[in-house]
């Protein structure tokens, strides 16, 4: 019995956390991280200010768990070791529907991130550290072993994995953070396959006779 005690409280926990960093979410969204005080943050989430300290010492703590929360990471890893062997013609259009896809759900924390973390250069660094630089790697890697087999042409798949998640991010941020889904309407479909193509059609190595 205590052991099924045990794991109800840190379920209890475990959600008592994610309200609040859903609310906290909300709340910066609305208002910006600086003008939000943790009161504001606490009142979202249905809490006493009090209880909201039980769980995260200050506002950075709950950033940086928002961070980790939102994290592609464990979605990129899982996607690259399941394409591990798949020829880019056919992975890279899944890797871009999957990156594409989790970083729309992800639009309220992306407009988070372009608006806060210019101003927050240690946060900034946190974010870009565990997340951006890891997923880029993932597919820098996987680049990697085309590249030396000669079905992509010789690139800095760096820069390649970056200029392909980039193309996808500003879309994100254009149609879904920014409002242009509402001046210029632009289907997901649409957006994935060209620039995936566009993405192919570059890096891959002439064919012969073509």
């Amino acid at each position: 019995m205590a052991r099924i005690a045990a794991s109800q409280r840190e379920a209890l926990s475990q959600n008592r956390r994610n309200q609040i960093l859903e609310a906290a979410l909300r709340v910066w969204a609305r208002h910006g991280f600086d003008a939000s005080p943790v009161e504001a943050i606490a009142r979202e989430a249905g809490l006493a200010k009090g209880t909201l300290y039980l769980y995260f010492a200050t506002k950075e703590s709950i950033l940086e768990a928002i961070i980790a929360r939102y994290s592609l990471l464990p979605d990129m890893t899982e996607l690259a070791a399941t394409l591990r062997e798949t020829p880019p013609e056919q992975a890279i259009p899944l890797i871009a529907r999957r990156f594409y896809e989790r970083l729309r759900e992800r639009a309220p924390l992306l407009g988070l991130v372009v608006r806060e973390f210019p101003l927050r250069r240690d946060e900034a660094r946190v974010f870009v550290e565990r997340i951006v630089l890891p997923v880029n790697r993932l597919l820098a890697s996987y680049l990697d072993r085309f590249v030396a087999e000669g079905v992509l042409r010789p690139l800095d798949t760096f820069v390649a994995a970056r200029a392909l998640v980039g193309m996808l991010m500003i879309f994100v941020l254009t149609q879904y953070v920014f409002g242009g889904d509402s001046i210029e309407p632009i289907s997901d479909d649409a957006v994935i396959e060209t620039a995936q193509e566009i993405f192919l059609r570059g890096a891959l190595a002439p064919r012969p006779g073509g």
